[in-house]
């Protein structure tokens, strides 16, 4: 569970470096699916951390305390139970975790957007910060491959 603390810690420090120029991608989040992705048999105690970190990023920056909260349970839940329903054969396949990544940090950026007035819509900043995001997931997805490929050869 370190990974998403220092994941939290690194996103905060990013925000604050680059504040009122870009929004930084949520690498919270992007650890909590893949936690999820290698926890999908067991991840009960992932939904109390995602809760806990989702908690403090509202109350650290967005005002409405849940939030953020809400929809860290909400992808940890929907990853672990959709890559425990995958035939074991399919949950070695680097290009659905790439497109599962990125469509769930999509999502997770467009939630506040829906449910609030403060929302930032189709602004230029959120589609920065889905571009930085996807450099992301990249990175994310290589680190899948070499992880998979070290676990099974």
């Amino acid at each position: 569970m370190g990974i998403l603390w220092l994941s939290l810690l690194a996103r905060d420090l990013l925000q604050v470096a680059f504040s009122g120029t870009v929004l930084v991608p949520d690498l919270a989040l992007l650890a909590l699916v893949w936690l999820s992705v290698f926890r999908c048999e067991e991840p009960g105690s992932l939904f109390i951390h995602a809760f806990w970190v989702g908690l403090l990023w509202d109350l650290r920056w967005t005002g409405v305390p849940g939030m953020t909260s809400a929809s860290y349970v909400l992808v940890t839940a929907v990853t672990a139970w959709v890559w425990s329903s995958l035939p074991p054969g399919r949950r070695t396949n680097p290009v659905l975790f790439f497109f599962w990544s990125s469509a769930a940090h999509a999502l997770t950026s467009v939630f506040p957007a829906v449910f609030t007035s403060k929302g930032l819509g189709l602004s230029s900043s959120l589609a920065t910060q889905q571009g930085m995001a996807i450099a992301c997931v990249l990175g994310l997805t290589a680190l899948y491959i070499r992880y998979r490929r070290s676990h099974h050869e």
